[in-house]
């Protein structure tokens, strides 16, 4: 496959700085590193609201909504957003291949503890324009081709300055990336963190603060 990314290291985004405060994910191999990437990238880039796509148990919310400052049990606003399948979808229906989990009640490690808004639907035919501005997306819903590239095309609508990817060492998620990225050339900086599973792009005129 073409690189059609920057590669980057996690050295060069995550310091003890940004990580103060921040949520540590310890339940899935590399997932500390992963996130602290994404914890440090929103705390570098100061996006006002994040849309996740994929709450699942809601541990990534957790790491969002604590880089973005909501206070536990008392918050009144939240700029995160989340979305997930409607409840009591069928978890065959949307992992046939059994290659995901899916809980029972969506957001379930973050809702009782931080406030976050969250949104139900097919994230590649939602509307998420009542919801804008939405200055960031964290996309790590379904990993396949199609999804993934809805799903950064439905990104992109909002002209975000950054949006941040999970699992681009699978093969169709990261070919989704490039091929949705591939217009956007002159507006965002696509990147790799290579020892991690993040990507992220970032808008051309906050690049400088990488």
């Amino acid at each position: 496959m073409q690189n059609n990314y920057k590669e980057i290291t996690s050295d060069k985004i995550v310091s003890d700085q940004l990580m103060k405060g921040a949520y540590i994910r310890h339940d899935f191999p590399g997932f500390k590193d992963d996130f602290a990437v994404i914890h440090c990238l929103v705390k570098m880039f100061t996006p006002k609201t994040i849309l996740e796509v994929g709450t699942s148990h809601g541990y990534g919310t957790r790491v969002l909504c604590v880089a973005f400052g909501v206070k536990p049990f008392f918050s009144f606003f939240s700029p995160v957003y989340s979305i997930d399948v409607p409840p009591k979808t069928d978890p065959d229906i949307i992992y046939p291949d059994h290659e995901d989990g899916h809980p029972r009640l969506t957001g379930k490690h973050c809702r009782f503890i931080y406030r976050y808004h969250q949104l139900y639907g097919d994230s590649r035919f939602f509307d998420y324009s009542p919801y804008y501005p939405l200055e960031a997306w964290f996309i790590d819903g379904k990993h396949d081709y199609e999804f993934c590239t809805a799903d950064t095309l439905q990104a992109l609508k909002s002209k975000p300055k950054l949006i941040i990817w999970h699992d681009m060492q699978i093969e169709e998620v990261c070919r989704a990336v490039i091929d949705g990225m591939s217009k956007e050339k002159e507006n965002y900086v696509l990147y790799r963190v290579v020892d991690t599973r993040i990507g992220f792009a970032v808008r051309k005129d906050v690049l400088c603060l990488l």
